[in-house]
């Protein structure tokens, strides 16, 4: 068929299935699937719940025509055979962060308000992963066999480790290209570096700070951080910076409880936040009611917090690709030792590499009597703009929407820089107008339009049909 009657034929199928389609979202988006390695199970390696997700996702994928199979529950796929030697791909994931605090509806029920679906995974990644699962599905439904083998990869550890991706490959062969609905159009080339640990305070003795807590997960900007102190309510002055997002109230006699609400969002795009741990430090810092370790760790957290830039830690840096660096404090507790402890996470340009991270984080930490933990490191990765793939994806774009069709880099971590050959392709784009209702991914109210998501449906279509034309 002509381009033409290609586009009404996508057209067509994607009006008939669309109330399905939503319908497997919300189906999906009901699963808390939250992972967790310390609940693992045989076939279960992130536990009970991500495991119901990704059985939900193959039922669907099984429903719509496709041959699934699985890798031990670490990844789950559908398969449609190609009539040459080869393998487009695409992956999404259905385990998400934690709910948090803050939401306006049930997390774990989708809620559709003027025009927009709210729920945990509908934007990262729930939502996308169904319409890739339905892209795929347009060849079955029209009756074409695709030139090379059609994958579409469902994952269970995206927001913590991929783990699940490094399991998989090390028994699969990776596919010659592969996209993943996880950023935003027009299409995703290059990502930063990522830099993981935290900060822990020296042995405190008789400490004040009881509890305290931030984000669910390290990768997300707290919306809400909550303290317990030691420390009668009465002694502790009425805030005067940010009163209108910093609360103090008695929880008994000797015992105050400090709340924060701030701006949540993703680490990776720490602009417009306003991170509660950050508002609930510089508020203690004015007390005056900390002393020894605890007020240096509370000092060092000032130094961390004061910017996402890293200018006050040191580490600020830009290249021409990425762009800045970006830091941002993500979960914090005390631990059982009594120790507290506050993660980071730093997204990084080519102009600097995690050994002089780590040298800058442990020599502060030291300055405060403190120390610095590293959990992991991922270096900055790149698919050249010229590359065949790359460019048919950014005409599909472009003649969908009209928009201009230009890469970017992002500090976003996605499945991407764990494949040879592999870019992140929407599944919004920067044209939309948020509500103020509608609240970031990783954060409470997360939220997608239902316009954008059709026309990424159109996208991803017309995305693999162009992408069966070149030469692998």
């Amino acid at each position: 068929m002509n381009s033409t009657e290609l586009e009404e034929h996508i057209d067509a199928y994607i009006e008939e299935v669309w109330d399905e389609l939503v319908a497997d979202i919300a189906a999906l988006v009901r699963y808390p699937s939250v992972a967790d390695a310390g609940k693992a199970a045989p076939g279960a390696p992130f536990g009970g719940p991500v495991r119901d997700a990704l059985d939900c996702a193959l039922d669907i994928a099984r429903r719509l025509g496709y041959a699934t199979d699985e890798d031990e529950g670490y990844v789950g796929w559908g398969d449609i055979a190609g009539s040459e030697p080869g393998q487009i791909a695409t992956i999404a994931h259905v385990d998400v962060v934690p709910a948090g605090p803050g939401w306006g509806t049930d997390p774990f029920e989708m809620t559709v308000r003027e025009g927009w679906f709210l729920g945990r995974g509908v934007i990262d990644d729930k939502g996308p992963a169904v319409l890739s699962l339905y892209a795929g599905a347009f060849l079955l439904h029209e009756g074409i066999t695709p030139r090379y083998t059609f994958r579409a990869l469902l994952g269970c550890n995206e927001e913590c480790g991929m783990t699940d991706v490094h399991h998989y490959l090390a028994g699969h062969v990776a596919p010659d290209f592969l996209f993943t609905p996880d950023a935003d159009f027009p299409l995703c080339n290059a990502e930063k570096g990522c830099f993981n640990g935290r900060f822990v305070s020296g042995p405190i003795e008789g400490g004040k700070i009881l509890s305290w807590y931030g984000a669910e997960a390290p990768n997300a900007i707290p919306s809400e951080s909550v303290l317990e102190l030691a420390v009668d309510a009465s002694e502790l002055p009425a805030p005067k910076v940010h009163a209108d997002r910093i609360s103090v109230e008695a929880v008994r006699p000797g015992v105050c409880r400090i709340g924060a609400q701030g701006i949540g969002g993703h680490a990776s795009m720490p602009a417009g936040t306003v991170n509660a741990i950050a508002l609930i430090v510089e508020y203690l810092r004015g007390c005056d009611v900390l002393d020894g370790d605890e007020r240096a760790f509370v000092d060092l957290l000032s130094c961390v917090l004061a910017d996402t830039a890293g200018d006050a830690m040191g580490i600020a840096c830009a290249d021409d690709t990425f762009g800045p660096l970006t830091i941002s404090g993500g979960t914090i507790c005390v631990r059982d030792d009594g120790r507290v402890a506050m993660s980071v996470d730093v997204r990084y340009p080519t102009s600097t590499d995690n050994e002089r991270l780590l040298a800058v984080c442990e020599e502060l930490a030291a300055r405060f009597g403190a120390g610095f933990e590293m959990d992991w490191y991922k270096v900055p990765f790149l698919v050249g703009a010229e590359h065949p793939a790359v460019r048919a994806l950014l005409d599909v774009y472009h003649e969908v929407t009209g928009e201009e069709a230009k890469p970017f880099s992002m500090g976003g971590g996605t499945y991407a820089r764990n494949f040879p050959c592999a870019v992140s392709y929407g599944p919004v784009g920067r044209w939309t107008t948020v509500p103020s209702w509608v609240g970031h991914m990783h954060g409470p109210d997360e939220g997608a339009r239902e316009v954008d998501l059709k026309r990424a449906l159109k996208i991803y279509i017309l995305a693999i049909m162009r992408l069966m034309e070149i030469d692998l």
